[in-house]
């Protein structure tokens, strides 16, 4: 069950996650400074508001037509997951992720959703993190 919202509706437009190949690593390093900016000084709020809490996380990706059928949910959801948890990679020392997640084990509710859009438009995703009661 949803309980208190923790962080809500954050959208990152002009990136979509990249959860392998030469460019895996770039593109999360991207979104993550793209979170941080997003969030600014609230980033260290946030990781105290949902450290050490049962969580629940909604993430919604917008995507192109060909992409829509070519990126699957679980790369592209995990990838996010990771970056914010402690660690982007599975190489512990090689990408730091943002800690908002401080462990995965704790996510008792996970709802991923691809949407489709307008060619013209950004592929974009947003996410929300809410305590699991």
């Amino acid at each position: 069950m949803k309980g208190d919202v923790l962080l809500q509706n954050i959208k990152i437009s002009g990136l979509i996650p990249i959860s392998a190949g030469k460019n895996a690593k770039e593109s999360k390093l991207l979104i993550r400074e793209a979170i941080i900016t997003k969030l600014g000084k609230n980033v260290v709020n946030v990781k105290k508001r949902c450290a050490g809490k049962p969580l629940s996380i909604n993430i919604i990706f917008f995507l192109h037509a060909e992409s829509y059928t070519k990126k699957d949910l679980d790369g592209l959801s995990g990838t996010i997951v990771k970056i914010l948890g402690k660690d982007m990679s599975s190489k512990k020392d090689e990408l730091e992720g943002l800690d908002i997640l401080t462990n995965t084990n704790l996510l008792h509710k996970m709802i991923f959703e691809k949407n489709m859009i307008e060619k013209d438009g950004k592929e974009a995703f947003s996410f929300s993190i809410y305590e699991w009661d």
